[in-house]
């Protein structure tokens, strides 16, 4: 079966993509035996420091900054020699973990002015991603150069969203963007779905939000949401698997669990 490529994305920051990228990358992982590769292309880097990678030698920026000696021409596959493991607590029980780490000069992309500059990473990945069973890119807060380029590289968009104004309203926006990328430069781009994060429970404002977002996209908005929980900030700073905090980490892996089946379409996972 032919590897899905999955960008998670939303223009807005802070609604959680790190948190749903690391997390899915756990569960299909651990739980369903899928080889995962996991590609920061957010020059925050937060995905990179959640899976434990300090200092990459080679990263997503040097990819896509191409072959200077030859006008910075993309070498298909090149996106295969920036693949490192996750750090030290996260090897042992995910040892087909594979990592494209960002770096804060990653930025410098969104100016690049090249011939097919929107197709940099897929040619990049041309062969890589046959390695894989998921791919998961964790896109920046924007609708600029490198989600463009992760959405014509994906095989499915998967939106995030809190259950508040402003990252709804994003939603139109990046939804906008994934039509156009579907038109232009990959027709064969499919939404999985939208994420509802950061849920609380009896927050009538936010249940009125998730009732929006049903009438609005119907099925789109998958089910479960994901609950506001504290472990998900301790493991991504701490650099751990949620898996780390046995049974007190099942309240966020129970519906993480769910939740990748419902990325991919009812399915088998």
């Amino acid at each position: 079966m032919a590897s899905r490529i999955i960008a998670v994305c939303n223009q807005k920051g802070g609604v959680g993509k790190t948190t749903l990228v690391t997390g899915l990358a756990e569960v299909y992982s651990r739980d369903h035996g899928k080889r995962v590769l996991i590609i920061d292309a957010d020059p925050q880097k937060n995905t990179t420091s959640a899976m434990g990678i300090h200092d990459p030698e080679f990263t997503l920026n040097d990819v896509l900054y191409g072959d200077e000696a030859a006008n910075h021409k993309i070498t298909p596959g090149v996106a295969g020699d920036a693949i490192i493991p996750a750090g030290a607590a996260w090897q042992g029980d995910f040892p087909e973990l594979g990592v494209i780490a960002s770096e804060r000069n990653l930025a410098s992309r969104e100016r690049d002015s090249m011939m097919a500059r929107e197709r940099r990473l897929h040619n990049a990945l041309k062969g890589v991603t046959d390695n894989y069973d998921v791919v998961l890119i964790d896109c920046p807060p924007s609708l600029g150069l490198l989600t463009v380029n992760a959405l014509t590289a994906a095989t499915h968009a998967l939106f995030v969203s809190e259950p508040r104004v402003s990252s709804v309203e994003g939603l139109t926006e990046i939804i906008t963007t994934v039509a156009e990328v579907q038109e232009n430069l990959n027709e064969n781009l499919d939404v999985a779905g939208i994420v509802v994060n950061k849920l609380r429970r009896g927050r009538t404002d936010q249940e009125q939000w998730v009732r929006k977002m049903r009438s609005d996209y119907g099925d789109l908005v998958l089910d479960p949401g994901l609950p506001d929980r504290e472990i998900f900030a301790k493991a991504q700073a701490a650099a751990l698997p949620l898996g780390s905090y046995g049974r007190s980490a099942d309240l966020i892996l129970d519906p993480l669990r769910r939740l990748a089946t419902a990325v991919w379409k009812g399915t088998t996972v």
